[in-house]
């Protein structure tokens, strides 16, 4: 850093310590409200896309219009500024919770069937916080800038410290103070953090002096300055594109080697910032050192392509070779009491950090670059600032919308290669390129050439070789399906291990009960697909008029067409062609509040509860609308994952039964009854339908025969000790238990 006088080299101190804590607060709002949001928007990838894209595109207003005003400022009314603005997050975020669940979610849901109703509420929702997040910035490096010599420096070091902790809090929020307290109070701690930042800006800035700093001269350079400005936003445009898509490619690729779990959003992102704010706060160190800023960053771009390229390469070679695990859709390592912490932080290590790190070093870089006098100091900040975060939303919606769908993780890694190509070539423009930058530049040409396409990049992350399988992929997830043989497979989604074909008892079992119980289940409703078992054994009661089937993951449906259409049989063609079979690509929860319809029996094939968003469908909220929905005398379905899922189920209905794992559920009396199962199986219709999937009838048979009953509830619901809820779903936070 430059020289400076002792009392501002305390004030620059307190001021980094400052924003350091105000960047964790801002991550732990980020996780929080992406989840309470999703709510409304729905849990498929679209609607996160939406959600994160309204986030970025409201912090890069507020980077427009501070960046604009601070320059009017002097160096004390700028920290001011931005202590109202901490003050105005803190209030906004303890109405949060409130806002979010009971006026957008409860209160406007009927309007989320269009997805541009969606991202214009989602937007109008975050406008408020975001728009004072994205002021931060310019507002404190007028603060904190007293002279245009180093000025780079500074801002390197307040970006950094902020995304630094921006790191800290990601990691904080999603890996402890979430699953230890819920998202509503995890919201207020970061308001409490935001009071705190404010307090201390205004301590700050009772000492600060009244000037602007020092007097500028306006030559010749500052007066062609606005130019050199938009042409460096554009740079940084599609550097914060570049970088943010690169980030989709890897919440897929880690989501699916971890399994998709509650803690992975969290970890890719603590480890990207992480590296981001290394690399902003070695680039401030060094920038004096660097004389040609514009080359310096085309080399950057193309290294740090180079390195996310490099990294996704690594692992799909390391495979089995000794390495990394033959499979890891088959080894658990995210499990409750996982030995391989040291995998996981290996695998961050080599996909995500060294990218990261590369992409943060670039902003010292742009500041160099851009400020020449400090009359204009703010505005540049600001403009720079927009061009990154609305590059960073359109790599949010351009990669998880758009390309994820065209052209799958391995085609937009490609695509993404390309961009990172051109960075490159542009670095040997001119007499002066640096030899070893053909390195990355080669790195990128051989991954365009060599780097494998989707079906063979997914397949030995799945640890197949020459095995058949189905393999589909696009914006709402990924499905394979590894055959045994010609017509047996076990069907993986997001590198969840989920059922097989032919259908395992379990899925036919679970299928099969609500039917068989309720004494004329016309409607039936199942949330969740799979290869289809649950749903299909929902339908053998002829009493059933039709079975609708409401599936997140829409490859998981072009994989059971394929699979009859290759010949095989086991009741899935049945499933997609028969007209009592209604099969919807929808979040289930989401679909189901905005249903008109009201169903005898409901049942949810539901995910694993340490998986992503499974608090969704496991809360009792959930259980709340899904008993709003029921006919009279309706029955829902669903397993007992856990001891706590049992018992949030019984504080919300008054009649509950168990019949190991299935709960039913029901606001009157439910009439199972062992004989009247067993006479319904033994019909002609009903055994042809379950021999058509090559159900073992006797097995299932002797499933209902064996199992335990259990009355739970017998009029009363029970109240739960510590239920999950939507703001504290306390079993997708396994870890934390």
């Amino acid at each position: 850093m430059t020289s400076a006088p002792p009392s501002d080299r305390v004030r620059q101190t307190t001021l980094f310590g400052l924003f350091f804590l105000s960047g964790a607060a801002a991550l732990i709002y980020q996780t929080a409200w992406h989840r309470l949001l999703g709510l409304f928007a729905g849990a498929d990838t679209i609607a996160a896309a939406l959600v994160v894209g309204a986030f970025l595109l409201g912090l890069g207003i507020g980077s427009l219009v501070a960046g604009l005003y601070a320059d009017r400022l002097s160096r004390r009314a700028a920290l001011i500024a931005f202590a109202i603005c901490e003050v105005g997050i803190a209030v906004f975020a303890v109405l949060s919770p409130w806002l979010y669940y009971d006026v957008i979610y409860k209160g406007l849901l009927p309007l989320a069937e269009s997805r541009g109703v969606i991202f214009a509420i989602v937007f109008a929702g975050l406008l408020w916080p975001t728009f004072l997040m994205g002021c931060s910035l310019p507002f404190l490096s007028k603060a904190i800038v007293s002279q245009i010599a180093g000025s780079a420096q500074l801002i390197g070091w307040l970006y950094g410290l902020n995304t630094l902790g921006a790191g800290v809090g990601a990691f904080f929020g999603g890996w402890y103070l979430i699953g230890t307290v819920g998202f509503d109070k995890a919201v207020y701690v970061g308001a409490f953090l935001n009071l705190v930042v404010a307090a201390g800006g205004v301590m700050v800035a009772r000492g600060l002096d009244l000037g602007a700093g020092e007097a500028t001269k306006k030559t010749a350079v500052a007066e062609t300055a606005d130019g050199v400005v938009w042409r460096w936003s554009l740079l940084v445009f599609i550097s914060g594109f570049l970088i943010v898509a690169l980030q989709i490619v890897w919440y897929r690729l880690i989501g699916v080697l971890l399994q998709s779990n509650g803690y992975s959003f969290s970890l890719v992102l603590t480890v990207f910032l992480l590296g981001d704010a290394a690399g902003l706060l070695v680039g401030a160190r060094v920038i004096d050192r660097i004389a040609d800023p514009r080359r310096f960053f085309f080399l950057m771009q193309g290294i740090a392509t180079a390195l996310a390229l490099a990294g996704a390469w690594f692992v799909y070679l390391a495979i089995g070779s000794g390495f990394l695990p033959s499979s890891f859709v088959d080894h658990d390592i995210m499990g409750p009491n996982t030995n391989d912490p040291a995998l996981i932080a290996f695998l961050l290590a080599v996909v995500v950090l060294p990218a990261s790190f590369i992409m943060g070093f670039s902003f010292p870089v742009v500041q160099k670059a851009v400020q020449r006098d400090l009359d204009r100091l703010g505005s540049r900040v600001g403009f720079v600032q927009l061009a990154n975060i609305v590059g960073n939303s359109m790599g949010s919606l351009v990669a998880g919308l758009l390309l994820l769908d065209l052209a799958g993780t391995a085609g937009t890694l490609k695509i993404l290669v390309a961009i990172g190509l051109a960075f490159a070539a542009l670095q040997f423009a001119g007499p002066r390129a640096t030899r070893w930058a053909y390195l990355p530049a080669a790195v990128l040409v051989a991954g365009l050439l060599f780097f494998p396409g989707g079906d063979a990049f997914w397949r030995r992350l799945h640890g197949l070789t020459t095995e058949k399988a189905f393999v589909f992929e696009d914006k709402t997830g990924l499905s394979v399906l590894k055959m045994a043989n010609a017509t047996d497979g076990k069907l993986y989604i997001q590198g969840h291990t989920q059922s097989r074909v032919p259908f395992d008892t379990v899925h036919a079992y679970l299928g099969a009960i609500g039917p068989l119980t309720h004494d004329a289940p016309r409607r039936v409703l199942v949330i969740g697909s799979g290869t289809g078992g649950t749903p299909y054994a929902a339908g053998l009661n002829p009493a059933t008029e039709k079975v609708k089937v409401i599936e997140i993951v829409a490859p998981v449906i072009e994989t059971l067409k394929t699979y009859a259409a290759d010949g095989g049989k086991s009741g899935v063609d049945q499933l997609l062609s028969s007209k009592r079979f209604e099969v919807v690509v929808a979040d289930g929860r989401h679909s189901l509040a905005l249903d008109p319809v009201r169903y005898d029996v409901i049942e949810a094939d539901a995910i694993l509860p340490k998986t992503a968003l499974s608090g969704l469908l496991n809360s009792r909220e959930f259980f709340e609308q899904v008993k709003g929905k029921l006919a009279p005398g309706g029955i829902y379905v669903q397993w007992a994952p856990t001891e706590r899922s049992v018992e949030t189920f019984r504080s919300v209905f008054p009649y509950v039964t168990m019949v190991h794992p299935a709960m039913l559920g029901s606001e009157r009396p439910i009439p199972y009854s062992r004989e009247k199962i067993a006479a319904l199986l033994a019909q002609p219709s009903v055994a042809a339908h379950l021999r058509e999937a090559r159900v073992d009838t006797v097995e299932l048979g002797k499933w209902f025969q064996d199992k335990q009953i259990e009355v739970l509830n017998d009029g009363k619901t029970v109240p739960a000790r510590s239920p999950n809820t939507d703001f504290f779903p306390r079993d997708e936070y396994y870890l934390n238990r």
